[in-house]
């Protein structure tokens, strides 16, 4: 790379004077024409300009604590995909060099005529004295820079530890450009469709290192500014700008490497009093990636992964997973590699299992916009409980109940909720059960097709849609056409019908089971909200009493929104139970006839580890929400609910400490969850206390008698 001598002169002064007047330029820039009349104000970018690639430079001060700050500029190549004389692009809470900001094409003479701000959108549009014409190619320059604090807002920030030593401050920077972040940091095409490659060029003093999404492959002296650097980047693969990634520090790393069949090196970076405790994540991140290599079979274009363990993350979920650099909060990640795997372990590996699933889900497979965020989110959740279980057996299943029974509770707080009505502004709560929900309805999707029918597809969908983005839509037919290659037979169903009732409808649905002598009916409506009329595809699994518990989980039938009431083929012996949604893969609640309650009740105190462990949970659960609804009787509740004193399994006694203390007591899902861990810990006292409390609280409470609810 060429890096001008006069370009770089130019960033590295330090002209106070100058700056305050430029911010003064862009201030009433903001004041006077945020409200123009005929500005560009739709809520997307036009379509009339996509960038393909950012060349930027940026100079970061750590060094004078009463004067952090960077500066910059960036060089930004256009396509114009209408003839144009405007460039709309995304400016919020960075300083502009209005009166330098110059475009170059075939033809010479551009002369910048207009700046204006609408602040509403965090729009930046230029107009130009001549067009730029449909098919060519452009590039716009820009220089930006502002003084650094340690607002998350920013993008880019500062954070800081304390020398152990010599209680010095070390100040250090790192990014999170988030949802709508990176137009505080530097004028950008904030739009997740809009992938370009980017070539970031970091300069720094030389006491500190640069980091960013792929290695540094040159680092040059600054001639301008004594003891500073200038580190030069790869080139990055095609990403949206808010998976762009960088940080200046002087942190001291572990090595280590993915033996995958593209080999990748690891960094795991702290400030040096905590490399010992980066053992875990050295060691156990290039464990997971080999996993989820070997299981995807689409291979990461990337040498090499970085990991940043700081003392404070800012983030909601503590961590950022952009391309090739994860940053840790290191409460959440700080555990030394030997010794037993404790709680603290379990849940430092959850997160870095995260972190690697979403090197493929969110960044190499793209969104085209927010609203389909739910499925990259969903993906990721399924392939982490994956590489959890692989890690450690049996604790996939733990998280998978964990989601689908956090998800219930969420969604009878708000009444149900939608994955097509995602929005950016969306809570970070609501954001998180709609990822639970998501991930819940991804291995319904396994369940129903079989692994070998979902890894064809989403493995063809992904080669297909390498670096760029994609939508529910393009994913449900990449599923669809894997199906019809597995079966010539042709189908009532296809995946985008079943999948659009269970992601355009809130809630979810109760099945609800009838026996009328050997013949079983089924029929379906909302569990939240009787009055509605929503109807779903619903995959039917189930097993009669005596039948083995099939290994796959396929359904031997479908209930459609067209055939409810619906008869099973199979008749069923008076005598026997018949058990639907095998290991709770699907997304709804089943109701029983009072007989069938009374054969299963009878079954579970006399063996009930012949029903399978998720299954049992999933009993516990919807008893308890059945009986809240009103649906049971509190005798058919209790009478199910007995043999919970033998039971051993956390799953089935996580499932009733959640329903006890959500479902009847109306503790957050956060808290009811928070108890069935601490509770879990006890063992058989914990189904002991929890039968007492039931005894005592529930059913000689007179506010809570079983004679309330009739029989």
């Amino acid at each position: 790379m060429l890096i001008s001598s006069s370009s770089i002169n130019e960033v590295g002064q330090q002209n106070v004077a100058v700056y305050r007047l430029l911010l003064l330029f862009v201030l009433c820039q903001l004041a006077c024409c945020a409200m123009v009349p005929g500005l560009y104000d739709e809520p997307r970018l036009p379509a009339t300009i996509t960038p393909f690639h950012y060349d930027i430079r940026l100079i970061t001060h750590l060094e004078n604590p009463a004067n952090h700050r960077y500066n910059g500029f960036v060089n930004i190549s256009l396509h114009a995909q209408k003839t144009t004389n405007q460039v709309v692009l995304h400016v919020a809470g960075v300083s502009v060099k209005a009166n330098k900001i110059t475009l170059y094409g075939e033809t010479s003479g551009f002369r910048l005529t207009t700046v204006k701000f609408n602040k509403k959108r965090d729009y930046m549009v230029v107009t130009f004295n001549q067009p730029l014409w449909l098919g060519k190619s452009y590039v716009l320059s820009i220089e930006f820079g502002r003084s650094m604090t340690n607002k998350l807002e920013d993008g880019y920030f500062l954070r800081h530890y304390v020398n152990a030593k010599t209680k010095e401050k070390i100040w250090y920077s790192i990014s999170h450009f988030n949802r709508n972040l990176i137009r505080n940091t530097l004028p950008s095409f904030d739009e997740p469709r809009l992938r370009a490659t980017f070539n970031v060029t970091m300069g720094h003093h030389k006491r500190f290192q640069s980091y960013s999404n792929m290695n540094v492959r040159a680092v040059l002296p600054n001639h301008d500014i004594p003891d500073y650097v200038w580190s030069v980047h790869e080139v990055t693969p095609l990403m949206p700008t808010y998976l762009l990634a960088f940080s200046v520090n002087n942190f001291t790393c572990r090595f280590t490497q993915a033996a995958s069949a593209n080999p990748v090196r690891f960094r795991t970076c702290s400030q040096s009093d905590n490399v010992r405790e980066t053992s875990f994540a050295a060691e156990k991140a290039p464990q997971l990636l080999e996993f989820m290599d070997s299981v995807l079979k689409v291979s990461l274009p990337l040498e090499k992964i970085d990991q940043l363990v700081v003392d404070d993350f800012p983030t909601e979920d503590h961590f950022t997973k952009d391309l090739g650099l994860v940053v840790y909060h290191g409460q959440h990640i700080l555990q030394r590699e030997d010794g037993p795997m404790t709680r603290s372990k379990r849940q430092a590996l959850q997160r870095i299992a995260q972190g690697m699933a979403h090197m493929w889900f969110g960044n190499l497979l793209g969104i085209d916009w927010w609203s389909d965020l739910w499925l990259m989110e969903g993906l990721t959740g399924y392939f982490e409980i994956l590489a959890m279980d692989h890690v450690e057996p049996g604790r996939g299943r733990r998280l998978q109940l964990r989601n689908r029974e956090t998800s219930f509770m969420y969604e009878s707080e708000v009444g149900g909720m939608s994955l097509l009505s995602f929005w950016t502004p969306a809570s970070p709560e609501t954001e998180k059960h709609l990822y639970q929900k998501a991930s819940t309805l991804i291995a319904m999707v396994n369940g129903f097709l079989g692994n070998a029918t979902f890894y064809d597809g989403l493995q063809r969908h992904m080669w297909q849609n390498y670096f760029a983005s994609s939508t529910p839509d393009l994913f449900w037919c990449s599923l669809q056409l894997a199906s019809e290659r597995e079966s010539l037979q042709t189908k009532n169903w296809d995946v985008k019908s079943v999948m659009d009732t269970w992601t355009r409808k809130s809630g979810y649905p109760l099945v609800t089971v009838t026996r009328n002598g050997n013949n079983v009916v089924l029929t379906q409506r909302p569990a939240l909200n009787r009055s509605k009329t929503d109807l779903w595809w619903i995959p039917l699994t189930y097993t009669i009493e005596g039948e083995t518990f099939p290994e796959d989980l396929k359904p031997r039938a479908w209930l459609s929104p067209s055939q409810s009431p619906y008869q099973l083929e199979e008749l069923v012996p008076h005598s026997q139970w018949i058990l639907l949604n095998l290991r709770a893969v699907g997304y709804y609640r089943v109701n029983y006839d009072e007989h069938t309650w009374q054969l299963l009740a009878n079954t579970l105190i006399d063996d009930f580890r012949s029903i399978h462990v998720l299954n049992r949970a999933q009993i516990v659960s919807d008893v308890i929400f059945l009986w809240k609804e009103e649906l049971i009787s509190w005798t058919t509740a209790f009478n199910v609910l007995r043999y919970i004193v033998d039971e051993d399994e956390y799953e089935p006694l996580m499932a009733l400490v959640v329903g006890v203390t959500n479902g009847l007591w109306g503790i957050s899902p956060e808290s009811a969850l928070s108890i069935a861990k601490w509770l879990g810990i006890a063992g058989r006292w914990y189904a002991e206390f929890i039968s007492y409390t039931f005894d005592k609280f529930v059913v000689k409470n007179p506010n809570l008698n079983s004679l309330d609810y009739p029989d």
